[in-house]
């Protein structure tokens, strides 16, 4: 007798129920043999692949650390360069430039221009292998064993990334600020700006020393903890990139468990598109943002939320939303999403809002508990709402668009002899833009939040997973007025756990093609600059588009 018939020849290991009988009287346990070296190949040949890409990429990080001295805006290197001058050492051997405490050079241009090559190189490589892993996923067997591919890559490139001797951005640094402004100075950093303390060796890598923090209470309260661990600016500086890379392997893991409970066949997939992504590892190992603990978070309450074992796990997921909020505001972002889909299998209205502003009011009360020791009344308030920051237009999709709506206001302007002080043209077309933009992005997630509560079934979470990722890019494309390379983080971790579609698709090439801001901030006082957001989003709405018709909620 035949044991069951496998489809897909050798995707599985054999069994004892497995026998041969042949013509030629074959025993069983050859076919065992051969289904065991055709297993082995097939999984390590997979794995073979990956090392001859990750070497690559590996490659490509250290020519991005022998080139982050000399293609930066930052006119300083790290504290890490001053103190250990060795991490100078590959830029002075490919590049033949001796590097002192300022990184200020006037022929940099080419210097910038192979920096945008390897970042275009480092996001092909990517995209290749995570092709590579969904054409693999299906061929081979998952286990927990394959979780170790992401993650050693991930801290291989992690930690050559860690030691950068310049930084793409300074963010970090303000971190490490605010925390000093706690543990040392004793000031509240949601109302003492940088500027007052013209003495702390810090402040000359501060961009903006007379604003004040932007930051949540609790990323605030972790800031002080990690200066009040570190000895001098290289130990502060390495903890919060450490903390940075340290969340990227645990966000890791989170991704590998929650795909094990809703899709366990996409586990290496998703895990891998995060894990390995050049601008997760660039913005969190190398320049230390803060956005992996806000991620963490994240995916904690999206894991309690996967669950679904009734009112104490939605009270942890909604306690969870509120501290990722108390980190960064966006984090309210994705509350009503998540608290909706909570709710949607109760029928009746009454029920149905009871629950729902509960679990809304224990987000906001978490918030509010966090956010107490430093409320100081409408002074506190002020500088909260001002930290979003949607009041002018940098390098994002809406400066492009404000470009013709000031040039026809302008034309209204002077075909009816509006005097100055009655309207001025480029107030006036930037907030037309920025209101149609907060309008439409209303509408948008209104139609969300119907489509999450319809979600029914298997396949609801994925309803949901896809209503977050396009409400959150939605939000990044036409309510911010600025856009950073790191904000595509906020979208990563939620593609990461969806099927893989054109949505998918199109966030990692945003992904790719957001790090080129970093090389194009030497046009930035150029006019062509201005036209720098087609080319960041323009390549993945292009995508998106022609794609459409696959791309569904299910």
């Amino acid at each position: 007798m035949t044991g069951p018939v496998n489809t897909h020849g050798a995707d599985r290991l054999p069994t004892s129920e497995d026998k041969l009988v042949t013509p030629g009287g074959g025993k069983p346990y050859h076919v065992a043999f051969a289904r065991i070296g055709s297993y082995s190949r097939q999984a390590n040949w997979p794995v073979l692949q990956f090392v001859v890409m990750g070497s690559l990429l590996e490659l490509l990080y250290l020519l991005v650390f022998a080139l982050s001295p000399l293609s930066t805006t930052i006119t300083k290197v790290s504290p890490l360069a001053s103190a250990w001058p060795w991490t100078l050492t590959l830029t002075q051997l490919l590049f033949h430039r001796g590097m002192g405490p300022s990184a200020g050079y006037t022929d940099i241009g080419p210097y910038f221009l192979l920096l945008g090559l390897t970042f275009i190189a480092l996001g092909a490589i990517y995209l290749y292998a995570v092709r590579k892993v969904f054409q693999a996923s299906s061929k081979i067997h998952i286990t927990s064993r394959w979780l170790l591919l992401p993650l050693v890559g991930a801290t291989i490139f992690g930690v050559t990334l860690l030691f950068l001797p310049g930084l793409f951005s300074n963010e970090v640094y303000s971190y490490i600020f605010n925390g000093r402004l706690l543990t040392i100075y004793h000031a509240d950093p949601m109302h003492a700006v940088p500027a007052q303390f013209q003495q702390d060796p810090y402040l000359a890598w501060i961009s903006q020393p007379n604003v004040p923090n932007i930051y949540g209470p609790l990323w605030m309260i972790i800031a002080s903890l990690l200066v009040g661990m570190g000895n001098g600016p290289v130990a502060a500086l390495l903890l919060f990139k450490g903390l940075a890379l340290l969340s990227h392997l645990v966000n890791c893991v989170l991704i590998w468990v929650i795909l094990g409970k809703l899709a366990p066949a996409r586990r290496l997939l998703g895990t891998f598109l995060y894990a390995w992504n050049p601008l997760a590892l660039i913005e969190l190992a190398g320049s230390g943002h803060h956005d992996s603990m806000l991620i963490c978070l994240l995916l904690l309450a999206t894991w309690l939320s996967v669950q679904q074992k009734g009112a104490w796990y939605d009270g942890g997921t909604a306690v969870l939303l509120g501290l990722a909020s108390s980190i960064n505001l966006i984090g309210l972002l994705f509350a009503p999403l998540f608290i909706w889909f909570g709710v949607r299998s109760e029928h009746d209205i009454v029920q149905t809002i009871w629950r729902f502003c509960w679990r809304t009011i224990l987000v906001l009360v978490t918030l509010f508990i966090v956010y107490l020791p430093f409320w100081y009344g409408s002074s506190t308030f002020i500088a909260v709402t001002s930290s979003i920051n949607i009041l002018y237009f940098i390098h994002s999709p809406l400066s492009v668009l404000a470009i013709p709506m000031r040039w026809l206001f302008s034309l209204i302007a002077q075909a009816a002899h509006f005097p100055a002080s009655y309207m001025q043209p480029t107030t006036a077309a930037d907030v037309t833009v920025q209101a149609s933009g907060m309008f439409i992005f209303a509408l948008i997630y209104l139609y969300l939040l119907a489509k999450v509560r319809r979600a029914s079934g298997r396949q609801g979470f994925n309803v949901l997973l896809t209503s977050l990722s396009i409400a959150v890019s939605a939000y990044v494309v036409l309510v911010l007025g600025s856009f950073w390379p790191w904000y595509v983080l906020w979208i990563l971790w939620i593609v990461a756990l969806q099927r893989y579609n054109a949505l998918t698709v199109s966030v990692l090439l945003l992904s790719c093609t957001a790090l080129l801001t970093y090389p194009l901030l030497y046009v930035d006082s150029l006019p062509i600059a201005v036209y720098q957001p087609l080319l960041i989003f323009g390549i993945p709405l292009v995508y998106l588009i022609a794609k459409m018709k696959p791309l569904a909620f299910s």
